[in-house]
């Protein structure tokens, strides 16, 4: 399922935060969105998450306009992953997973044995399997964000929309989550995470919308988006970025510390 998104406006009272955004985000690929704090990344995601309503413009998922879709036939079709979830109980992990399945149910039903079996399985795909029956706050922060993830998968629904996902995690974390995000692309989810990291965008996006002011700046390949012009002007600082390994990876570094 694609996300089409076609002059996104958007405003709290007389200011305007989001002005004229649009770009693609196609189906079976991961899509970074790249900027600085206040550029409105997070009230973009409310949109497209279908929080906020009274936005211009539009935004369409695998072609429905998303204004027509009740929260239940949205949720079958798009999964949100938060930055941290520390819940007030101290459920298993099992149970967290489960949870993801309420789409799945009537409102006076429970979880059956189907439900159950795709937990476990989600479980098992993102690689916490062990972790079935632990607490959920008691496992480290990037094993939470799997179990986020898993809980995503029993969603059913084919758009993952991670809201910084990496953020405060470890070096490893990070790319154990990055890893389970793109490994989820190759099996036809469509995923988009806002990000702060433009190494992370470049290593394991297939397309990065470079946002600023309200406005997108730049979108495509990261090898197009993540350059030295581009990352002066979105983030207003002297970067040089380093290209390594006949430029698959790149590595933004301020100038000043290579001189």
């Amino acid at each position: 399922m694609s996300i089409e998104v076609r002059d996104l406006r958007f405003g709290y009272g007389s200011g305007e935060v989001l002005r004229g955004v649009s770009f693609t985000a196609p189906t079976g690929q991961l899509t970074s969105v790249l900027g600085p704090n206040g550029v409105g990344k997070s009230t973009l995601f409310r949109c497209l998450l279908g929080l906020l309503k009274g936005y211009g413009g539009s935004i369409t998922i695998d072609g429905e306009d998303t204004r027509r879709l009740s929260a239940r036939r949205l949720a079958k079709k798009v999964a949100y992953i938060p930055q941290s979830h520390y819940p007030s109980f101290n459920y298993s992990v099992f149970n967290m997973v489960l949870m993801g399945t309420t789409s799945q149910v009537s409102l006076l039903s429970s979880p059956g044995e189907k439900q159950r079996q795709a937990s476990e399985e989600a479980l098992e795909r993102v690689g916490v399997g062990h972790l079935r029956d632990k607490g959920y706050t008691n496992i480290s922060g990037g094993e939470r964000q799997l179990v986020l993830i898993a809980r995503a998968l029993v969603q059913d629904a084919k758009v993952l929309i991670l809201d910084e996902p990496t953020a405060n995690l470890d070096y490893g974390n990070q790319i154990r989550v990055m890893e389970q995000l793109r490994a989820l692309t190759a099996q036809g989810y469509t995923v988009v995470q806002s990000t702060h990291n433009p190494e992370q965008a470049f290593l394991f996006s297939h397309n990065v919308v470079a946002m600023q002011a309200g406005r997108v700046l730049a979108e495509g390949a990261p090898s197009r988006v993540v350059t030295e012009e581009l990352m002066d002007e979105l983030y207003g600082a002297d970067i040089k970025v380093c290209s390594l390994y006949d430029d698959r990876v790149r590595v933004c570094i301020p100038r000043s510390v290579t001189e």
